[in-house]
C-alpha cells in the first residue's frame, strides 16, 4: 500500500482474509440503498464488509443498512485510522453488533478486533445464486 491509501488497496487483504476461512467472496454488492464493498458467503450465512479510510460515521450508517440484508456486518479500517474510530465509536459498534476488522497497512494482515453479532434487523438476504448469474459482468478489480 502506498502512503496515500485508497479503499481499493484494502480490498485484497480483506477478501484474502475471508477466502482463507473458506468464504466465497463477491464485490460491490447492492444491499438496500448502498453497495457493500465485499460480501462473503459461507454455510448459508452472508457477511457484508464496508471498507473505510475516512468518514467512519458514514461507514456505520452503511453498515446498519447492510444489517437488513446480511447475517453479519463488519467495518474494515486501516490501522493508522483505527484509534479515532475506537475512541469515538467502539461502544456503539458493539451495541449495534457491527464487527471491526483492522488492516495493518504495512503487512496487509487483517485482524478481527470486534466480532460481529448476528443481525436481528435482517428483513431479507443477498443471494449468491443471483449474484453468480450477474457475475459475467466485468469486475473493476484485476485480481478476481
Amino acid at each position: 500500500m502506498s502512503l496515500s491509501y485508497q479503499e481499493s488497496e484494502l480490498i485484497k487483504p480483506v477478501s484474502d482474509f475471508f477466502k482463507k476461512q473458506g468464504y466465497i467472496v463477491r464485490y460491490e454488492i447492492r444491499i438496500g440503498f448502498c453497495r457493500a464493498d465485499i460480501v462473503a458467503f459461507k454455510n448459508n450465512e452472508v457477511t457484508a464488509i464496508e471498507l473505510k479510510i475516512r468518514d467512519w460515521k458514514k461507514a456505520i450508517i452503511q453498515a446498519k443498512n447492510y444489517q437488513l440484508g446480511s447475517d453479519y456486518v463488519y467495518l474494515a479500517i486501516p490501522l493508522f485510522r483505527v484509534y479515532n474510530v475506537l475512541r469515538k465509536a467502539e461502544y456503539y459498534l458493539k451495541k449495534e453488533g457491527i464487527g471491526l476488522l483492522i488492516i495493518n497497512e504495512k503487512t496487509c494482515d487483517v485482524k478481527r478486533f470486534i466480532n460481529a453479532k448476528q443481525s436481528k434487523k435482517q428483513i431479507g438476504t443477498v443471494s449468491l445464486e443471483i449474484i453468480n448469474k450477474n457475475i459475467l459482468k466485468t469486475s473493476k478489480y484485476m485480481f478476481l
